[in-house]
């Protein structure tokens, strides 16, 4: 017990001195260059979602040499205006500076279903695909996909019955050529929601680009028909990762 109230005593010291040293340069910055940045006024307690009015910003100055890394995380008060009328991200005490990451919205999320239409439901799919023959930062969320699902491979027959005239086994004969199967429209790629520069943005890792998420429908408890073929071919060859054709963004919409 007497480690748990050291600690919450150490916290309040450690926020008062912050408090204090806030209250110092104020004082100070009457004697030294400050530059001024947008502060949250000290009896407004923002919820998150709050609309920023004029009335709830404060100028807080910063001495000039800190003030250069500042710029880069929060906003100067000669450019509030800027700002007023966006809608705050998360709760904000009164008497906190404004950041950046206080107005930024939130990441994107993987979106799809709404209201079923009669017995259809959009559903996502996560398909397995081989980046090794596309550009997995070329494709973003939105576009128009298609597969190529290579034919399953044949089972092996007895050497003893293979023919001796040059003629093709049974498996043999219906191996066939890939087969292009879609439209579908591209829901994620990977862990990525939004184009590269977004993901980016919110500094967030890329990872499972070999997964592709797409948008199929659900219909009277099955899949639709071009989604129920994809997926029979996939059980044939043993979830084989699969091609990808991107189709016209112009064509689409995009």
């Amino acid at each position: 017990m007497k480690g748990i109230h050291g600690l919450i005593l150490g916290l309040g010291v450690g926020i008062a001195a912050a408090l204090f040293n806030w209250a110092y340069m104020t004082r100070a910055t009457g004697d030294i260059d400050a530059v001024a940045f947008v502060g949250i006024a000290p009896a407004k307690d923002l919820e998150a979602g709050h609309i920023l009015m004029e009335e709830d910003l404060v100028p807080v100055p910063i001495p000039a040499i800190p003030a250069r890394r500042l710029k880069d995380f929060a906003y100067l008060y000669s450019d509030r205006a800027s700002i007023v009328g966006m809608r705050i991200t998360r709760p904000i005490p009164g008497g906190s500076l404004l950041l950046q990451d206080d107005l930024r919205p939130p990441p994107p999320k993987l979106r799809f279903g709404g209201q079923p239409v009669g017995n259809t439901e959009e559903i996502a799919m996560f398909i397995p695909i081989d980046v090794r023959t596309i550009v997995p930062s070329l494709l973003e969320p939105g576009d128009m996909v298609s597969f190529v699902v290579g034919a399953p491979t044949p089972a092996v027959s007895n050497p003893g019955t293979a023919p001796t005239d040059g003629s093709s086994t049974p498996e043999t004969a219906s191996l066939g050529g890939p087969q292009v199967i879609g439209k579908f429209k591209v829901l994620a790629i990977g862990n990525r929601l939004s184009s590269v520069e977004v993901h980016r943005a919110y500094q967030l890792p890329q990872g499972q680009e070999n997964i592709l998420t797409i948008s199929v429908r659900l219909e009277n408890g099955r899949l639709e028909p071009k989604a129920e073929r994809l997926w029979k071919m996939l059980e044939a060859t043993n979830f084989r990762q699969v091609g990808v054709i991107l189709h016209s963004r112009e064509a689409s919409g995009n």
